[in-house]
């Protein structure tokens, strides 16, 4: 009986008297307290820690491509022009949610009206100087018969900037553990149209092997494509803010 007493005097000791003090203590910081904005998109966990740009840098995406260029076609029938339509979209809109402006080269089967493959790279790029791009982000896919797996950047030597942000991009895109790193190239340019013009700011991003299995299949899931264009926008923010 006695034991009883003691127990239920130490439950009202702690209940009247430590847990009040222990909740006054708290401030406002501690408590951690929800806020919620109602004019604000809701933002998922991968999205919270993505802050905002003050540049307002008008971002140029270029998913290769397009109507009647299908790439190469997988055997569960997504082809490869789909699949940078999808992860174009999703780098696009992570950047627009930094409060970046983006634009884009095509709209799924909506491209350009040309004539051949250079020349419709020449449409493309025409249209990023007409539209005022800051920044141009080139999407495209590597494929061969091999297993290569991986993603690389290609970018010119002579301007430290975009070197600097491509490999950021690297760095980030490899922290979300999606694929091996190939590398960031600067010796071969010259060899993509969309680099060669020394007052584009452009970037070529080769996202990964079509043809390879595990690159592929993750290419295709919507929660790596929001890896890769989450961990693309915070190279932004770090870089060009």
């Amino acid at each position: 009986m006695k034991r009883a007493i003691l127990f239920l005097a130490a439950a009202l000791f702690i209940l009247l008297v430590i847990d009040p003090n222990l909740s006054a203590s708290l401030s406002p910081e501690q408590e951690k307290i929800p806020v919620y904005d109602d004019n604000a998109p809701l933002r998922t966990n991968d999205e919270v820690e993505l802050r905002r740009s003050s540049s307002n840098a008008l971002i140029y995406i270029d998913p290769a491509r397009g109507g009647r260029d299908s790439g190469y076609v997988a055997p569960s029938g997504t082809s490869e022009k789909d699949l940078l339509m999808q992860m174009a979209l999703t780098i696009g809109t992570a950047l627009e949610n930094a409060g970046y402006r983006v634009e884009y080269s095509r709209w799924y089967d909506d491209v350009p009206a040309c004539t051949d493959t250079e020349n419709c790279e020449a449409v493309r790029i025409q249209k990023a100087r007409e539209a005022g791009a800051d920044y141009v982000l080139s999407l495209q896919m590597n494929q061969d018969n091999s297993l290569h797996q991986g993603y690389s950047l290609f970018v010119r030597p002579d301007n430290d900037l975009l070197i600097g942000l491509s490999r950021d991009i690297a760095d980030e895109i490899q922290n979300a553990n999606y694929s091996r790193f190939e590398g960031l190239d600067t010796d071969h340019f010259d060899a993509f149209p969309v680099l060669q013009d020394p007052n584009l700011n452009a970037i070529l991003l080769q996202i990964g092997y079509v043809t390879n299995p595990q690159d592929y299949s993750r290419m295709s899931d919507s929660k790596f494509q929001t890896r890769i264009a989450n961990a693309v926008t915070r190279a932004f923010l770090n870089t060009v803010n």
